[in-house]
């Protein structure tokens, strides 16, 4: 018998479903993400007291953990292949030759048959934390606003930022239950006060050396508000920051991090105390300051404050008694009359739902998805419509995500590293669609496919070096077109050399492993070249619209701020190596080699001058982390492409007669090697 099964359009005849899911607990997801492959075949260890709860979703998913040994049919698929449950090693077989579509034609081949069951695995692993509903409904306290960070925000998202803050995750993992605590979960239990939050690992602290100066587990990476509050030797380190500070001077990099530190300890203390919960709002006007409910008889007197005291009373215990119904009524009461003390100044609802679905739709997750679906697409199936269907889709539901978030944000969404890593991994996916479709090649997007999903990953699961908020603008940068267009073109170039330095990873790994299938009149080159005039055209556009947004805020031109220089030391780098190549510097193969290497300089650009210089003008986009890992990866880059050099040079060398490319504007050039 196995034990699962899915059925995404219609009810299996014959299949006996478990009852309605009614008891889902927490414990229950790991129980269930913990399926591995049997024989071939997916099922999970043990299905034994494992009950699921529905929830609408705009996929339905049938899931079955007592089904009768049958075979599965399909409308689309019963002509071409079988899908049966009584064989463990061959769960999905094709139908012999002379049944199905026709005489000798086939169905899903067994490659295909085992990609499609590692997908679904991979998309349920992805999907189920969703479809498995906490025993509590949120929807009614995610909705309350609250004035946070320069803004008025639902809570939902408040409870997202603060959790990442505190803990760099958007979801913490009960060490002694073992359950999983999502972000509106947490904040009402540090609200309503249902556990001990200051005993609670809840704080992050990752810098080695702070650790060791701290004499912290250096391989712990949360700890609880009591055990950094009674340790001794952050308390002196408090000491030394706040004279520095009085100083005048700069914080070294291990004073920073203690303030970090402190800042994640005030900040749960406030929550624990509810004075970071800012939801009572203020009638006095849209910019007066909005307090917490220990000071709502202030702004509305002693009555209303008691009256909203009363109803989070109500919130908290039935929180706390685990009461759906109670909890429910009780937040919608407690939110609508939050809402009618200042109705001129509280956001509209359509606002608040905008944000809210945005939170919990995770676009740019869904995004990778597809990308990855359509980069496996496109290396099984000979057509190319389905996968670009599928990379579309992906780019669709990107670029959905980013109006959605320019829409909450009131501007266009590339003001932190956050923004511009999304970005550009928008503009890598766009602009390798539509080189695809002009130049009728897969290649741009099997480049790109993967430089887009890194880019989502690592923007999407590092929260404590990519910060997600939504913020407001400093005064300087606001309501400023040339702002816009400076950020907008710079980074556009960043994701067309990108593009670029991926496209040259192939040419130079096929350099090395296939030489055969590489020839100086390849498409390939074609495609590396374009791209390379591409981002060389948009980075020369934004660099001289930079110096006019400079000249209206600054009063200057250019002054050789760091990220002006490194911006324009990015650009002679590209103009050097195109113009090496059409001076016969050099030929296809270097200026592969030029498009690997020659990124480093974007990198510089991009993340050195905001994460490790930390200094100049362009202070609003600074941030810190993963200097380590991004310093190793170049340092693994620089040694692959210079053994393919080396290969290259084993093999004939690099110095040969060269003759003059056919045009200028003609990648596909009628020279040798170089």
């Amino acid at each position: 018998m196995k034990t699962l099964c899915f059925d995404p359009i219609m009810r299996i005849p014959g299949a006996r479903v478990s009852p309605p899911l009614t008891t889902v607990g927490r414990r229950s997801c790991g129980a269930f993400l913990r399926w591995h492959w049997l024989g071939g075949s997916l099922a999970p260890p043990s299905t034994e007291g494992i009950r699921a709860r529905w929830i609408d979703a705009a996929f339905p998913l049938t899931l079955s953990l007592s089904l009768r040994e049958r075979k599965l049919s399909f409308p689309r698929w019963q002509k071409s292949c079988r899908i049966g449950f009584q064989d463990p090693q061959r769960s999905i077989s094709p139908l012999p030759q002379g049944e199905g579509r026709g005489e000798g034609k086939r169905g899903l081949n067994r490659e295909s048959a085992q990609l499609l069951r590692a997908g679904l695995v991979f998309l349920v692993a992805l999907w189920l934390p969703s479809l498995l509903a906490a025993e509590l409904n949120f929807d009614d306290a995610a909705r309350i606003v609250i004035q946070s960070g320069g803004r008025k925000k639902p809570l939902d998202t408040f409870a997202s930022e603060s959790l990442q803050t505190l803990s760099g995750r958007r979801a913490l993992n009960d060490p002694q239950t073992g359950q999983r605590i999502q972000a509106m979960d947490a904040l009402m239990s540090m609200w309503s006060g249902s556990r001990d939050w200051k005993a609670f690992p809840v704080v992050v602290v990752s810098d080695a050396n702070l650790k060791r100066t701290l004499g912290l587990p250096a391989t712990t990476r949360l700890f609880s508000f009591e055990t950094l509050a009674q340790n001794h030797a952050l308390g002196e380190l408090e000491t030394q920051v706040q004279a520095t500070r009085r100083r005048g001077e700069d914080l070294t990099a291990l004073q920073k991090e203690v303030e970090t530190v402190l800042s994640r300890l005030h900040l749960l203390n406030q929550i624990v105390s509810g004075e970071a919960l800012t939801i009572v709002p203020n009638s006095k006007g849209a910019k007066a300051p909005w307090v917490s409910l220990k000071e709502a008889a202030a702004p509305h007197g002693e009555p209303v404050g008691r009256e909203l005291g009363e109803l989070f009373r109500k919130v908290s215990e039935s929180y706390r008694a685990s009461d759906a119904s109670g909890f429910a009524s009780n937040t919608r009461e407690f939110r609508s009359r939050l809402a009618g003390l200042a109705a001129d100044v509280y956001p509209a609802s359509g606002a608040i739902e905008r944000e809210v679905h945005y939170n919990r739709l995770h676009p740019f997750r869904w995004a990778w998805v597809l990308y990855l679906a359509a980069f496996f697409g496109l290396l099984i199936w000979k057509s190319m419509r389905a996968g670009l269907a599928l990379f579309g889709a992906g780019l669709a539901l990107q670029i959905y995500g980013f109006v959605l978030r320019s829409w909450i944000a009131g501007r266009a969404p590339v003001t932190n590293m956050y923004e511009s890593v999304v970005w550009v991994a928008l503009g890598v996916a766009a602009f390798a669609l539509i080189f695809a479709l002009i130049y009728r090649s897969k290649l741009y997007v099997l480049t790109a496919a993967p430089l887009a999903i890194l880019g989502l990953i690592f923007a999407d699961s590092l929260p404590s070096v990519f910060n997600a908020s939504i913020g407001p603008l400093p005064p300087v940068l606001r309501d400023n077109f040339w702002l816009v267009t400076h950020v907008l073109s710079i980074t556009l170039g960043y994701a067309a050399f990108a593009l670029a330095m991926g496209l040259g990873h192939v040419i130079l790994s096929l350099y090395l492993f296939k030489p055969a299938a590489v020839n100086e009149r390849s498409q390939i080159h074609q495609l590396l070249y374009r791209a390379l005039q591409i981002g060389v055209l948009l980075l020369a556009i934004g660099t001289i619209l930079g110096g006019v947004w400079a000249n209206y805020s600054w009063g200057r031109f250019w002054g050789w701020d760091p990220k002006e220089t490194w911006a324009l030391i990015a650009l002679l780098l590209y103009i050097f190596a195109l113009h090496g190549r059409l001076a016969g510097w050099w030929g296809n193969f270097g200026l592969s080699v030029a498009a690997a290497v020659c990124f480093n300089g974007v990198l510089m650009a991009w993340y050195g001058v905001n994460l490790v210089l930390g200094k100049g003008l362009h202070s609003y986009g600074f941030g810190g982390g993963g200097v380590e890992w991004v310093a190793g990866l170049v340092a693994l880059d620089l040694v692959f492409v210079g053994y393919c050099v080396a290969a290259r040079l084993r093999k004939g060398g690099l110095h040969r007669k060269l003759s003059a490319p056919a045009s200028v504007g003609s990648p596909a050039v009628q020279s040798k090697s170089a």
